[in-house]
């Protein structure tokens, strides 16, 4: 495990994605439960030893920071619920000035949210926090709409298509299978999903902490995520894990429950000491 970066700052963890060996992981700034935007941040994190290797700062119109992902190329892209960041991760966390690291933004509008965001291999794909199942949809947009949609603003229409999604999600990726995991979580439950990625169908889910939030794999096939419980934000929630962990998920045992009956026991994993240790068991602590 990672303490994860920022956290004592105020930082709210939020998006997590992999790249080149590095994780790296979005947040934004707030301490106030009853304010959920801020400033936005980028961290990336040496996975070995939990060093922050870098940062950089999203534009000011960056409020929450939901998700990341790696889509190839030296390219990042950022999500927040109405907007979508294109950055040249070598500019963003090289020293010195990296004002230019944004390369194209695209707002988002109707149906379309950016909640949270990752890569399929050929398109990106969006997703909603949304309460109401009937309303929670992920969209697969082309990758081409940073270049033809730069400045401006898509909705449903500029969708390839799109799926339903499990209410109150959080994070998204995609195994090397095709397959679709997804998270959902609150101050109550957390659950991982793995969801069929042409249909949206729920295969099946597995109890996770508490705040889950976003998900990435990594050259192994691990799972890595973060939970925003535990930051100062959320400090009175029953159960803190302000941290970056990775899954082992031959480990997991299956959820045979109903995937809606949140509230029942969480996992119990221990938390490092400070920021920087690293649980080498880690991944075993996934199981139930």
């Amino acid at each position: 495990m990672i303490w994860a970066p920022g956290i004592d700052d105020g930082y709210v963890p939020q998006g997590v994605t992999w790249s080149g060996g590095a994780l790296y992981l979005s947040g934004y700034r707030s301490t106030d439960p009853k304010i959920d935007r801020g400033p936005c941040r980028i961290f990336k994190v040496d996975p070995e030893n939990g060093n922050t290797l870098a940062q950089f700062d999203l534009p000011e119109d960056c409020g929450h920071v939901g998700g990341l992902a790696y889509v190839g190329k030296g390219i990042l892209i950022a999500s927040d619920t109405r907007r979508l960041y294109r950055i040249d991760a070598a500019a963003a966390f090289a020293p010195g000035n990296s004002s230019n690291a944004v390369t194209a933004t695209v707002g988002l509008h109707g149906e379309v949210k950016g909640s949270f965001v990752d890569f399929d291999g050929s398109a990106v794909f969006v997703g909603s926090f949304e309460r109401d199942a009937a309303k929670a949809k992920g969209h697969f947009l082309p990758l081409s709409i940073f270049d033809t949609h730069n400045g401006k603003t898509v909705n449903e229409t500029a969708a390839i298509r799109s799926i339903p999604l499990p209410p109150e999600a959080q994070g998204a990726a995609f195994d090397k299978g095709g397959n679709l995991w997804i998270t959902a979580s609150s101050s109550r439950f957390g659950l991982l999903y793995r969801l069929d990625s042409k249909t949206g169908h729920v295969a099946t889910s597995y109890e996770m902490v508490i705040g889950i939030e976003d998900i990435a794999f990594d050259d192994d096939g691990r799972l890595w995520s973060v939970s925003e419980a535990g930051s100062l934000r959320w400090q009175r929630w029953s159960k803190t894990f302000p941290v970056l962990f990775g899954v082992d998920l031959s480990k997991l045992k299956e959820n045979r429950q109903p995937a809606a009956a949140h509230g029942r026991a969480q996992a119990v994993l221990r938390l490092p000491a400070r920021a920087g240790e690293r649980h080498v068991g880690l991944h075993d602590r996934a199981k139930r």
